[in-house]
């Protein structure tokens, strides 16, 4: 085999290495190894060598075949989705950021809206159903729900966050950049009195006035305005502290797909120390079906 193909079978094992150690769930690692795999045959071969992985825990890497067993359009999503938003470098202007994520998210709605807000569901609506759950659940424990709040679902996708909230507080407003994003949400809401949903610019959060809200959620939304360049992720930091009522948070899951935690920790701290927030949650990953990055800042400005 050459070096490159040597090098290439390593890579297809690297996730299930770090599921094997806990650092990933058997879902993402699943997600990894497609993205990775040139083929499903190839994928299956990577999986075959589960049980001689040394180390860690074998259950764990052994659910990650399972999933793929279960969920045999996992391939066709996974590769879809990916084959219309490419998470590359920063764009050349905010300007052009924002119109590529416009015209890639608007394609990858077409193929697969619930893969495209989290291919770590492997298009499974009961697995994203579950991964939402948690997100709402982690919500509540920290706080930032309750009947008298109004919330700010930023790069909303299809609604599902917004929806799942929609109990547990006064009003959720939904914004998001891509028209096809918002149709499927317009789609999922339908009905649920209490949620509104916009199509937003991607520049500010200029349809919100000040003290408005109570939270500020950005689920996956940040990577792109980071990558959008032009300083738009801070840009909307500094927006949220404007739109907040004192007391009100901005929880940030994923602020960046650089894959440098300690970067991504220390940027929201300084950006947090500018804009009046308090630091409550600086990175951490609290959940089992995602290994998204957990940032929740206070407004005690």
């Amino acid at each position: 085999m050459s070096a490159a193909g040597v090098s290439h079978r390593a890579a297809l094992l690297v996730p299930l290495h770090r599921c094997a150690r806990g650092e990933t769930p058997p879902n993402v690692a699943l997600m990894h190894l497609l993205r990775e795999a040139t083929s499903p045959t190839e994928a299956e071969a990577a999986l075959a060598h589960v049980s001689g992985l040394a180390g860690g825990d074998g259950d764990r890497v052994r659910a990650v075949r399972d999933l793929w067993r279960m969920n045999p359009s996992a391939w066709a999503t996974v590769k879809g989705v990916l084959g219309r938003i490419e998470h590359g470098g920063e764009a050349e202007s905010a300007e052009a950021g924002i119109a590529r994520w416009v015209s890639l998210f608007d394609r990858a709605a077409e193929v697969h809206p619930e893969g495209s807000v989290a291919l770590y569901a492997l298009g499974d609506p009961d697995l994203l159903r579950a991964a939402t759950a948690e997100i709402v659940t982690a919500l509540d424990a920290w706080g930032v729900l309750g009947p008298h709040r109004d919330v700010l679902d930023l790069g909303c996708g299809i609604g599902r966050v917004a929806a799942a909230l929609s109990p547990r507080v006064r009003s959720v407003v939904g914004l998001d950049i891509a028209p096809a994003m918002i149709a499927a949400a317009r789609e999922r809401c339908a009905g649920i009195g209490n949620v509104r949903l916009l199509h937003g610019s991607g520049r500010d959060l200029a349809p919100f006035p000040d003290q408005s809200l109570d939270l500020v959620l950005a689920v996956d939304s940040f990577p792109y305005l980071v990558q959008a360049g032009g300083g738009l992720a801070e840009t909307h930091v500094a927006a949220a502290a404007r739109a907040l009522r004192p007391g009100g948070a901005l929880v940030i899951l994923n602020y960046s797909y650089r894959g440098d935690d300690g970067r991504d920790r220390a940027e929201l701290a300084r950006l947090a120390a500018a804009h009046g927030f308090a630091v409550i949650l600086n990175g951490e990953r609290p959940f089992a079906l995602w290994d998204g990055l957990a940032f929740h800042l206070r407004h005690d400005a």
